[in-house]
């Protein structure tokens, strides 16, 4: 079989009911065996009929990340390095994609997908990191600011109230922004700019939830500044496997018992 993203199958081999065979069904997992070349014979799975030969499970993907821009030319991703590199994706890794509107959605990153112009966040996601918005909302007429998890990929969500005059301020995917607010002067009397530490103002809660509000100052512009550090715990990845030219087993590594079940030394 041809797997798109790569997933080494384990299958279940199912012999005839021949002779005094002890062993009619076992498992061959396709990750545990070397990459050959396309001419190469292969390895043998048994000397004796075989019934039927099913599918068991998928395994992890054996492919090696690939890199990904996105050409906010033509509002297209593509792989010959045109634009903003958005970064290396596995066959499971997805993107976030945030617009001014306040909606949001998780996707898969497709080539031929064309994005709205209306976007102010495109990146690689990460499941556990959060994501922190200012808003106002039109309905109360008042400034809120949340922090949540996606709940549910491939589905677009708001994550503001829908009154007509709601408006998203700030939208900051970085797990420590720092946001400065910035008053309208009321009767000639100008209030001191105030910097919020969004992480230490609100806990992360749901999607849906309102928010804690703001402020009950009328505010003239809400700018994000540069977020405090934070050391982002190193990912862990899987072995990939890799084509190199015509890479074979050594036969004397290949053991084949009475019934017919393959085992492989590999160094």
């Amino acid at each position: 079989t041809c797997n798109p993203n790569g997933e080494a199958e384990v299958i279940t081999i199912l012999l005839r009911q021949i002779g005094t065979i002890k062993k009619l069904k076992w498992d061959v997992d396709f990750a545990t065996m070397a990459i050959k070349g396309r001419a190469s014979k292969g390895n043998l799975v048994s000397k004796y009929p075989i019934k039927k030969i099913e599918i068991k499970e998928k395994g992890i993907s054996t492919l090696k990340p690939r890199k990904i821009w996105f050409d906010d030319t033509v509002q297209k991703l593509n792989v010959d390095a045109r634009g903003e590199l958005l970064g290396e994706f596995r066959p499971n890794d997805k993107i976030l994609v945030i617009s001014q509107t306040g909606k949001l959605k998780v996707i898969i990153p497709e080539l031929s997908t064309h994005f709205d112009e209306d976007m102010v966040v495109m990146e690689k996601w990460h499941p556990k990191k959060p994501i922190s918005a200012i808003y106002y909302d039109g309905e109360k007429e008042r400034y809120y600011i949340k922090r949540f998890l996606i709940e549910s990929e491939g589905k677009e969500e708001i994550f503001i109230t829908e009154h007509p005059k709601s408006q998203l301020e700030i939208v900051s995917t970085d797990y420590r922004p720092m946001a400065e607010l910035v008053f309208t002067k009321v009767k000639g009397v100008q209030k001191e700019n105030q910097t919020v530490d969004i992480e230490s103002f609100i806990a992360v809660k749901g999607l849906k939830a309102l928010g804690n509000q703001l402020t009950t100052d009328k505010l003239k512009q809400v700018n994000l500044l540069e977020s405090l550090p934070y050391d982002e715990p190193e990912e862990v990845v899987p072995e990939e496997l890799e084509v190199r030219g015509n890479t074979n087993i050594d036969d004397g590594n290949i053991q084949l018992d009475d019934d017919g079940q393959i085992t492989l030394s590999l160094e």
